[in-house]
């Protein structure tokens, strides 16, 4: 019998927000040059057309930004978990004083989160407290009750920016 039902009610009352914004745009612009990078001198001769993102990806339908409910804490308070240092450092690599470890719902109001290959060019981010995150680790975790595979995200969050 699955435990997910109880982990969302969970969410709902303990939770805090966090802003999920995933760009998962395929669309390659023009402006790409053949090994891959961007040519911003195609935009100056091309400026009626859309300007990509960083990775060189149009802007698309594959934009998902919803505020979620899920457990974020500083690395440094995560002491009393099950996570041991030295799963502290496969997670993230060196620990700077400001990562965070996130656990969220692998389905937040029927839409389905992916941390897998995360954006690192500022496209794909976390807002949580004001600040902004990106992931650099992702595991999914099973369903404890039943072994169902998509459970809940564990997720290694590393502070960008400051948006307040």
């Amino acid at each position: 019998m699955s435990n997910i039902p109880r982990f969302l009610a969970r969410l709902q009352i303990s939770g805090s927000d966090v802003r999920y914004r995933r760009n998962e745009s395929m669309v390659p612009c023009p402006c790409r040059t053949p090994e891959g990078f961007r040519d911003p001198i195609w935009h100056i001769e091309h400026p009626l057309e859309p300007v990509c993102d960083a990775n060189g990806m149009l802007p698309s339908e594959g934009i998902t930004d919803l505020t979620v409910k899920a457990f974020m804490q500083p690395i440094q308070s995560t002491r009393a978990t099950r996570l041991s240092t030295e799963q502290l450092i496969q997670m993230f690599g060196e620990i700077q004083a400001d990562d965070h470890l996130g656990i969220f719902p692998y389905e937040w109001l029927g839409t389905t989160l992916n941390f897998r290959n995360w954006g690192r060019a500022g496209e794909d981010y976390l807002i949580y407290n004001g600040e902004q995150f990106t992931v650099i680790n992702a595991n999914l975790i099973p369903d404890p009750a039943d072994g169902n595979p998509a459970h809940h995200w564990e997720i290694g969050a590393r502070l960008v920016d400051n948006v307040t």
